[in-house]
C-alpha cells in the first residue's frame, strides 16, 4: 500500500511528504499557477526556506517568474551583468564562463547538474593549469549560490572541497637596486618612472597606470593612490576605485626620483590635473593600458637580461626593500595599502631570513679567512 501524502497547510505555499520520504514545496505564482521547487528535499525545513526565497522575491519584487527548465548557459547570460563586481573581474569571469562552463554546462538545465558532474568537469582540466581550473570552480560555484538563492535550484551542486584553491607555483621575489636600475634603463624614456614608482613605492601595476597629474606632490615627494587602471580587454583600460578602501593612501618616492618625477610631468604627462601621468599613446585621454605595459615590461626585462620576471615583483620589490628599513608591521601595512598584518609580517620574516643568510655568509668569509693564517 502507497505512503499516504501529507499536505502541510500555511500562509503561503505547500509543503508535502512524498512516498520517497523527501518533501516537495510549491506556491501559486501571481498569474495564479502552481509552482514547484526544482528538486524535492532531504529535510521539510529546507523546503520551509525555499518557500520563504520565493515569498520574499514576491514581495519585493524581485520574482521573475524565471522557467525552471532555465540552462546553465542562458542563467549565466542574466547573471553575469547584474552582479556586483569591478568590470575587470567582470570581463575575468566571462572568460571563465565562455572557456570552461559554457562548454560543458551551457545547455544543460540547472535543476539537471548534479555534484558528480561538477567531479567530472574538475577533471577534464590540465594537469598544469590548476590556477584556471580553481577559477573556473569560483565562478561556477558562485553562478549557482545565485541560482539558489534566486530558488531555481534547492541547493548548490558545486561543493567540491578544495576545488577553488590552489598552491602558485611562484611565489613573487625580490629584485636588487641594480636589477631595477637596469630594468627601467630599457623602458622607453616615458615609461622608465612607472617601474621605478612601482619598484620603490610597493604600487600595484593598476596603481601605477591609474596616476594621474593632480596625484603628484612633487613637493612632498609623495603620491596619492586613489584610482586604479584595470584592462577589461586587450588593447583598453578603465579608470575605477583602488582595489579597497584601505588601498586609498599616500606614498613617499625616494628624493632621488625628483629629477625624473618632475621630468615626466614636463615631457610625457598630459595638461591639466586630471591628465594622465602615463598616458596611452593611442589616446591620450585614457592611460596606458596594461596590455601595452605588460608588453613594455616583458621587452624591457628581455633587453636587462632579466629572466622570469613579472610585475608584480616591482611590488615585491618594493615591500621587501621597505621591510629591509626596519618598517613596522602597521607601517608596512599602510604602505602596501593592505588590511590584514600577514602579508606584511611575511615581507618582514622574508628580510630576516636574508640577514641569516647574509650573516652566514660573512661566517664562511670569517672562517676561511681564519684557515688561511
Amino acid at each position: 500500500m502507497a505512503a499516504k501524502r501529507r499536505r502541510t497547510r500555511r500562509s503561503f505555499g505547500a509543503v508535502r511528504k512524498l512516498p520517497s520520504g523527501r518533501y516537495q514545496a510549491s506556491y501559486l505564482d501571481p498569474a495564479g499557477q502552481r509552482r514547484a521547487a526544482p528538486s524535492t528535499f532531504t529535510a521539510k525545513v529546507d523546503a520551509d526556506a525555499w518557500l520563504s526565497v520565493q515569498r520574499a522575491a514576491l514581495e519585493t519584487g524581485s520574482w521573475r517568474g524565471r522557467d525552471d527548465r532555465i540552462t546553465v548557459g542562458e542563467y549565466a547570460q542574466q547573471w553575469l551583468p547584474t552582479h556586483q563586481v569591478r568590470e575587470r573581474t567582470r570581463y575575468h569571469y566571462g572568460v571563465q564562463i565562455d572557456r570552461w562552463i559554457v562548454p560543458t554546462f551551457g545547455t544543460t538545465p540547472m535543476v539537471d547538474v548534479t555534484p558528480a558532474m561538477v567531479r567530472k568537469w574538475l577533471s577534464i582540466f590540465p594537469a598544469d593549469k590548476p590556477a584556471a581550473r580553481a577559477n573556473a570552480y569560483r565562478v561556477l560555484a558562485q553562478l549557482f549560490r545565485a541560482a539558489a538563492d534566486d530558488g531555481i535550484v534547492a541547493e548548490t551542486p558545486v561543493r567540491v572541497r578544495g576545488a577553488g584553491q590552489y598552491e602558485r607555483k611562484r611565489e613573487g621575489h625580490a629584485l636588487t637596486v641594480a636589477e631595477v636600475s637596469a630594468l627601467a634603463g630599457k623602458a622607453p624614456e616615458g615609461r622608465q618612472l612607472a617601474i621605478l614608482l612601482a619598484a620603490y613605492c610597493a604600487l600595484r601595476p593598476g596603481e601605477v597606470l591609474g596616476l594621474r597629474r593632480r596625484d603628484v606632490d612633487s613637493r612632498a615627494h609623495a603620491l596619492n593612490i586613489r584610482e586604479t587602471a584595470s584592462a577589461v580587454h586587450a588593447g583598453s583600460a578603465r579608470i575605477g576605485p583602488v582595489k579597497t578602501s584601505s588601498s586609498v593612501r599616500t606614498v613617499h618616492y625616494p628624493a632621488e626620483l625628483h629629477d625624473q618625477v618632475l621630468a615626466q610631468l614636463r615631457d610625457h604627462a598630459i595638461e591639466g590635473p586630471m591628465g594622465h601621468l602615463f598616458p596611452s599613446p593611442r589616446d591620450p585621454a585614457q592611460p596606458l593600458s596594461y596590455t601595452g605595459y605588460l608588453h613594455m615590461f616583458h621587452r624591457a626585462a628581455k633587453a636587462a637580461e632579466l629572466h622570469d620576471v613579472k610585475p608584480h615583483d616591482l611590488r615585491h620589490t618594493g615591500a621587501t626593500l621597505a621591510a629591509a628599513t626596519g618598517a613596522t608591521t602597521r607601517e608596512l601595512m599602510s604602505r602596501l595599502g593592505h588590511t590584514s598584518p600577514t602579508v606584511a609580517m611575511n615581507y618582514q620574516h622574508a628580510v630576516r631570513e636574508r640577514d641569516r643568510s647574509i650573516a652566514d655568509a660573512l661566517g664562511a668569509a670569517l672562517s676561511t679567512e681564519s684557515g688561511s693564517k
